[in-house]
């Protein structure tokens, strides 16, 4: 149950024995919450393109299917074996701390362990459904970077291409392997949020801001190699 409360919004849960209330601040300073996200996002972009297959741009000539070995390699290098999906899931955690989501979990420096230990089981589940599906309908789970130059096209590259990929055939279809992936992941992670979240809302919500990292993943991936002249640049 909530209700508010001086200063923010009061979380009463029931136990056995008594009461435990949660004081979530009505608030924040939106600086405040996107300012690690911003700063590990950035660092992301430092990081090279998967060395088995790189970035591929969507040109037919350039365009080539993932083999079955490459697609296990792929799996692996855009999960446990790459940094980002690591420094993404600081980042969501970051988000989430700052936000007070979900507020059970407290603050300090053990919830920010639970969060980004959840977002790391969030993006795990994401990428299995999302590759698996692919290899199974023949699709690409590659982000394919833009043959194209302009920073606006090249942005908006970016956002269609993580609803679309191309099959074996170079065709373009929606993507939903990574629809399924993102919404999927989203809504098995209220197995282990409180149990007043609910799939079809608050797991629906995560499967948005899910997107949202597949959005800014896209924008890394296309503007790597500007990124890492910016970042890596020497006095």
């Amino acid at each position: 149950m909530s209700r508010p409360g001086p200063g923010g919004v009061i979380i009463v849960r029931g136990h056995n024995v008594g009461l435990e209330i949660v004081t979530k601040p009505d608030t924040l300073k939106p600086s405040k919450r996107f300012v690690a996200t911003i700063v590990l996002l950035a660092c992301a972009g430092c990081w090279p393109a998967s060395a088995q297959t790189g970035v591929p741009t969507t040109a037919p000539a350039s365009y080539k299917p993932l083999s079955s070995s490459e697609r296990w390699r792929q799996y692996w290098d855009d999960t446990w074996l790459s940094p980002e999906f690591y420094i993404f899931a600081l980042a969501a955690a970051g988000e989430s701390q700052f936000a007070w989501d979900p507020p059970e979990w407290r603050q300090g420096a053990a919830a920010y362990g639970r969060r980004s230990a959840s977002w790391l089981g969030v993006f795990a589940i994401e990428e299995s459904v999302h590759q698996g599906a692919a290899a199974a309908l023949g699709y690409d789970p590659r982000y394919l970077r833009c043959d194209c130059r302009g920073f606006f096209r090249r942005s908006g590259h970016a956002v269609k291409w993580s609803v679309v990929t191309k099959n074996t055939a170079g065709q373009t279809r929606l993507d939903l392997p990574a629809l399924a992936g993102a919404y999927g992941a989203g809504m098995l992670s209220m197995y282990w949020h409180p149990s007043r979240y609910q799939p079809l809302t608050d797991g629906v919500r995560i499967g948005h801001q899910e997107m949202g990292f597949v959005i800014g993943l896209n924008l890394i991936d296309e503007f790597r190699p500007e990124l890492k002249r910016v970042f890596t640049r020497r006095p």
